[in-house]
């Protein structure tokens, strides 16, 4: 994904979703969810991408 930056990680991807929701809220930050895990042996996580344009207030907003 060219232009997009890896901002979080989880293992069952719930937080994600409710942090992408909070991203738009506040800053109209559009993020992508991605699940990245191996269904057959639950390895591996999802993903929180936001286009690095929006990376550092992104970031700010989720330590906030």
């Amino acid at each position: 994904m060219e232009g997009w930056k890896l901002i979080g990680q989880s293992r069952t991807g719930i937080d994600l979703e409710m942090q992408k929701a909070l991203l738009w809220e506040r800053a109209e930050i559009r993020a992508v969810v991605m699940n990245k895990k191996l269904s057959a042996y639950d390895l591996g996580n999802w993903e929180l991408y936001v286009h690095q344009d929006d990376e550092t207030e992104a970031l700010n907003i989720l330590k906030g």
